[in-house]
């Protein structure tokens, strides 16, 4: 049932309840919902539903609100997920598709763009890469609405034949070949427009994976090319509204911000500036256009406003202020601006889609992501910095069990994935929760080579995979140990991906410092890695992307690979590893499997069949999980920490 919520009433109890742990089940369901977005004339709500197998799409009638009807459902293929939710018109709806290889791989596109009628009629595959057969992939990315084109919207082309993207009018309507309106000068890079979806803009990346500019003032006029005027990358986010400037948030980490740059060359002019967070996102104003704000990965992410006054930031600014316990953003305005959809969450609520009068600043409440996590029951996520032994500060966070002091703690470290861009940030996680229910305090570092705090700081983790980044992860349990934290004999390590990796390394490197690691979906012999796997088979830059972060020293890589030096564990092991990883290549758990029995190192093994890089199917993390948890209680555990109360 909808709930008619007013802002000021959207508040979280502000202490947690004692209750029994959720069932783990819980903390590993798919999400009933994840994307919205709201038709321009706020009649129709479109969702993504993820099922067993597939993502769908929903349409949902909210003309007669609160009243709520269930208008269409549009369900795709067998392992293929719905997204890129995009309105063409008032009841058109366009969707893109993509594949996924494991719960932590990156989605794959399909290339595929699907269309239908609100009401689920005139349903259409507009586009199939595949559909002439010719077996060569091309993605599409819609990128505007083209409001003087009814029947058409534009899409930018990419394929693997071709290096320049090129521009193209798709017909919303039927399956004809989209109209070519305009190519990249530029190589492997974007196509951005004005207001009214001319293709003005460039960038790209050349032979030497330098980033390269482009900019035009009109369809027929020559491409004029500039050089980045920053150390690091930029990305195109928008025009000003006089067109004499674009709009670039840069990932310089001396100049890390949002820039407004002459098209025609000169000194870029800082917006709004960090020494330490990258923008993850700007913040448009309710035309979907004017650029009004940032989003900084701050250890909780902060909107800032350009102008603090702009009446959007004022009326964005009031609902902060009102769920001050939240985060929120604005998913889609209708196009009179009267109603919007408002996504909140935080580290303790999974998610809330929320339909916002902007005329009242009435909230009413649509669907929560997660409707069976109580977030009273789930525990804070608390931003922690420290200083590494060579001076580096890192930032963190640290997630203690509910009404537990932070004292003495049984200590899990949860290393995240990537390594090289990915970060761990301030929201709901299902493993992490799952830990700190059954009293396991968890920290998470984003070490260097993490994403988000600039290039520099990425780059910083190039070719130390096994020594500068494993130091930082040490270094931060030592933190947590002299803070009183953590309980030095009562320590473990978990990790995926990269962070499976890590769990291995570390005891390796620290035989004496943790008695368990859990390690999934890794990679654990470098060499092996820079032939097997997806990201080796990708061509031109999956070859020398590993060669830039893992190096090409064969020394080094067999020195930081776990598979030489199993020798030296002293931790129980419980590795897992999906059957069809084609990421951390499958071979990869052999390869560790067959080190440690030849070594004769104790482990416990999980490896599952049809499971690529990452567990899908909740019944296999509900198993993968839960013996993870057997082996932290076995090592770490069962005494659990002591209750606030219970202290003199």
């Amino acid at each position: 049932m909808v709930r008619v919520i007013l802002v000021f009433l959207l508040l979280l109890p502000g202490v947690s309840i004692e209750a029994q742990a959720p069932p783990l089940e819980d903390f590993f369901r798919h999400a009933e919902f994840s994307n919205m977005v709201i038709s321009p004339a706020g009649e129709y709500l479109a969702v993504t539903v993820p099922e067993d197998d597939r993502t769908g799409v929903a349409v949902l009638d909210v003309r007669n609100f609160p009243d709520i009807k269930l208008l269409s459902k549009f369900s795709p293929d067998r392992e293929e997920h719905l997204g890129g939710l995009f309105w063409a018109t008032s009841d058109r709806l366009l969707m893109t598709s993509s594949r996924r290889e494991g719960a932590l791989a990156s989605p794959f596109p399909t290339g595929k763009i699907y269309a239908t009628d609100a009401d689920g009629s005139k349903r259409r595959l507009l586009y199939d890469p595949f559909g002439t057969g010719v077996m060569v992939l091309r993605v599409l990315d819609i990128i505007h609405r083209l409001p003087e084109d009814k029947d058409h919207v534009l899409v930018v082309e990419r394929t693997h034949d071709r290096e320049k993207p090129v521009a193209k009018r798709l017909n919303i309507r039927s399956s004809s070949k989209p109209r070519m309106v305009s190519a990249s000068p530029l190589s492997r890079g974007e196509l951005g427009t004005d207001r009214a979806g001319n293709v003005v803009f460039a960038s790209g990346v050349n032979d030497n994976f330098e980033a390269e500019f482009a900019w035009r003032e009109h369809p027929k006029s020559d491409w004029k090319f500039f050089d980045n005027p920053f150390e690091g990358t930029i990305d195109f986010e928008g025009f000003s509204a006089d067109r004499g400037h674009i709009y670039v948030s840069s990932r310089d980490q001396a100049n890390m911000g949002l820039y407004r740059v002459p098209v025609g060359g000169g000194m870029p002019e800082p917006v709004l500036r960090d020494e330490r967070f990258e923008v993850l996102n700007v913040l448009r104003d309710r035309d979907g256009e004017t650029i009004i704000g940032a989003l900084f990965n701050a250890p909780r992410p902060e909107l800032r406003f350009i102008d603090p006054e702009h009446p959007t930031a004022r009326l964005i600014r009031s609902l902060m202020h009102s769920v001050p316990d939240y985060n929120l953003f604005v998913t889609s305005y209708s196009d009179d601006l009267k109603k919007a959809i408002v996504y909140l969450y935080s580290d303790q609520e999974p998610g809330v889609y929320m339909l916002l009068d902007t005329g009242t600043m009435a909230l009413n409440e649509l669907v929560s992501v997660r409707q069976w996590v109580r977030a009273e029951q789930m525990s804070e996520m608390r931003p922690v910095s420290f200083t590494t032994r060579d001076g580096v500060e890192l930032v963190g966070f640290l997630t203690v069990p509910n009404d537990v002091a932070a004292e003495q703690l049984p200590l899990v470290v949860e290393v995240h994935g990537g390594p090289h861009g990915p970060f761990d940030s301030w929201q709901w996680q299902g493993w992490v929760q799952a830990m700190a229910s059954r009293g396991y305090a968890v920290l998470q570092i984003n070490f260097r080579g993490s994403g988000g705090y600039g290039q520099q700081f990425e780059e910083s983790g190039y070719t130390r995979w096994g020594d500068a980044m494993q130091d930082d992860l040490t270094d931060g349990v030592r933190w947590a140990i002299e803070q009183g934290i953590a309980d030095p004999q009562r320590i473990c390590i978990s990790g995926a991906s990269y962070g499976g990796y890590a769990a291995m390394m570390s005891v390796i490197r620290e035989p004496d410092l943790y008695r368990c690691a859990f390690a999934f979906a890794g990679v654990y012999d470098l060499e092996l890695a820079k032939t097997e796997g997806n990201i080796a088979r990708r061509l031109g830059f999956g070859g020398a992307y590993l060669d830039t972060a893992l190096g090409t020293d064969a020394e080094k890589l067999k020195a930081h690979s776990p598979v030489h030096h199993v020798d030296r564990i002293k931790a129980e092991l419980f590795i897992a590893h999906g059957a069809v990883d084609e990421q951390a290549h499958y071979n990869q758990f052999h390869a560790l499997i067959a080190a440690l029995d030849k070594a004769g190192v104790a482990h416990e093994k999980l490896f599952v069949s049809g499971e690529g890089h990452g567990f899908y199917k909740p019944e296999n993390n509900v198993e993968l999980y839960g013996r993870a948890l057997k082996l932290f209680d076995r090592t770490i555990g069962p005494d659990r920490p002591t209750k606030l109360g219970d202290r003199h």
